[in-house]
């Protein structure tokens, strides 16, 4: 954990740097330049536990959020203000804003940011912020609008190393191994810090073999369609106790994740619904994976975690209401997951 930190942090100095000294040269965006180095690395901090070998269970756990700094507050309240008030087409503006709202966990207004910037015009932190917005306020998947939004970034930048890291995560969630090794490996060879590079060859060791013609094999080295007659697959049917139904709220984001007990990482499956959907039966699959490389696997025993969350994001906050189910991969069918606990 505290080694990805260090890289998130490093990538952040650097974009901090390239946006804040421009802008401090200028007086009229001295306003935004004065703290962007500030709130950027925050925005780096956001997708950690997307894409990282972050303690998921720790993190599911009841926690409440960390509250804006006074003066952090302050100063996105002066940068709202004169996006709103004075300068509707100010785009450093708008991409500052929409960091820092990532950095303040706001997923839901740094789309709203990023899309006031991407609006303005064809510009690729835009396209790469808007990505990430939308795949933060996704609870970690990259969703087919961010991965158009990444291959635009590409476009727009194809040596561009954010574009490049992201491009390869959206390649890996279409299952498209073989672009997104070409992605990481074109990341690689533009020489990032050591540990960047340490986490890169971590990410392609994930995607699996290459077969001997250079295209990807399958973990066994079979085709997929001859792995097995029957796809690991755990299918739930999720309640919620009498007691607790007068909490919900239909439109609150409902998680439900997959994961082997006791294993650190991100859930093997993960999806992303509404209250409105408790009550119906959910699939999760090889599809729902998290992280290339990982996915469930018949026999395999799983924890089915099911969360709403009244923040909107992933991250768990007192309140919330959950239950939890033990099953086996493939064996276990139509279970009922009840939710009938509250956190702390």
């Amino acid at each position: 954990m505290k080694s990805f930190l260090w890289i998130a942090v490093v990538m952040a100095a650097i974009a901090a740097s390239v946006i804040a000294v421009p802008l401090m040269r200028d007086k009229k965006s001295r306003l935004i330049g004065a703290f962007s180095a500030l709130l950027v690395a925050g925005s780096a901090a956001a997708l950690y536990p997307l894409w990282s070998n972050w303690d998921w269970q720790a993190a599911l756990q009841p926690q409440s959020a960390p509250a804006a700094a006074p003066e952090v507050a302050a100063m996105v309240g002066k940068l709202e203000k004169h996006l709103r008030e004075e300068d509707a087409n100010d785009l450093a503006g708008w991409l500052m804003l929409g960091r820092s709202y990532l950095a303040l966990q706001r997923p839901d207004d740094a789309v709203d940011a990023y899309d006031h910037a991407h609006k303005l015009g064809s510009n690729m932190e835009a396209s790469l912020g808007l990505g990430e917005a939308l795949s933060v306020r996704a609870g970690g998947e990259v969703t087919a609008g961010a991965s158009d939004l990444f291959e635009e970034a590409l476009k727009l930048g194809p040596s561009n190393g954010k574009a490049l890291l992201y491009g390869g995560f959206a390649a890996a969630s279409r299952g498209d191994r073989a672009l997104a090794r070409s992605r990481w490996q074109a990341l690689k060879d533009l020489h990032p810090p050591p540990q960047i590079e340490q986490m890169l060859d971590a990410r392609i060791a994930e995607l699996g073999p290459t077969s001997p013609s250079g295209t990807d094999a399958s973990p066994t080295g079979t085709s997929a369609s001859t792995q097995g007659s029957a796809p690991a697959q755990v299918t739930v049917t999720i309640r919620i106790a009498a007691a607790l139904q007068s909490r919900l709220k239909s439109e609150a984001p409902l998680f439900v994740f997959a994961r082997e007990p006791g294993r650190e990482g991100p859930p093997l499956a993960a999806k992303r619904l509404t209250a409105a959907d408790i009550g119906t039966q959910v699939h999760l699959s090889a599809a729902d994976s998290m992280m290339p490389g990982r996915a469930l696997v018949n026999g395999q025993r799983v924890t089915i975690t099911a969360r709403v969350s009244f923040r909107g994001g992933p991250t768990p906050a007192a309140g919330d209401l959950y239950g939890e189910v033990a099953c086996e991969v493939g064996h276990d069918t139509a279970l009922d997951l009840v939710i009938d606990r509250i956190a702390d």
